[in-house]
């Protein structure tokens, strides 16, 4: 993980829907810092273990909404999964909260530890959240080295001055500039002059 250039504490309130029900809050997460992970998840749902069987038998999607505020900005993003998915896990979820390299929060997203397959059969449980809040942090991508790039660049140059190199091109891609003119000469040449028939 690279180092976060902030780690201000922040407020993510969320809230949830199931197919096209409107919004109800869910709870809120408390980030007390990204550097540490150290966050507090408080949550209620507002449905029934029935609500999410119906809406996964209607193949219907859970919706959350997470509003987020943090270092003076507002933002909402909106992740979805199978209702299906998470009324097999019993309400157990993940919910990842994507972090850039300045130490901003860029994306919520929610899953399911279930599978991706929906088996149908789950006993009458209690409808409460068993989630788990991981924070997602963005990686360093690979850094050229052009150093060596140069390097290999200015030794090419002084193998060439020295005419240490040799030119392993073709024959016709070293020498296709007048080869292509000499074609084309014979070819307007016999266009023109065609032969005569004999008698």
């Amino acid at each position: 993980m690279g180092e976060l250039e902030s780690d201000a504490s922040s407020v993510i309130q969320l809230s949830h829907s199931l197919g096209s029900q409107p919004f109800e809050t869910r709870g809120q997460i408390n980030v007390r810092s990204l550097k540490s992970g150290s966050v507090n998840i408080q949550q209620d749902s507002s449905y029934d273990w029935k609500d999410y069987k119906e809406a996964g038998e209607a193949n219907e999607f859970y919706h959350l909404e997470a509003f987020v505020k943090y270092n003076g900005i507002e933002r909402t993003f909106l992740t979805s999964t199978k209702a299906c998915l998470l009324y097999e896990s019993q309400l157990a979820d993940i919910i990842t909260i994507h972090v850039d390299l300045l130490g901003n929060i860029y994306g919520v997203s929610v899953a399911t530890p279930h599978s991706q397959q929906c088996t149908g059969t789950v006993p009458e449980f209690e409808p409460n959240f068993n989630t788990t809040v991981l924070i997602s942090y963005m990686e360093h991508g690979p850094v050229p080295d052009v150093a060596m790039y140069v390097q290999k660049v200015e030794q090419e140059k002084v193998a060439k001055e020295r005419g240490e190199t040799k030119d392993n091109r073709s024959f016709i891609a070293k020498y296709w500039m007048y080869i292509v003119p000499l074609v084309l000469v014979f070819m307007m040449s016999g266009a023109s002059n065609p032969e005569q028939p004999s008698r």
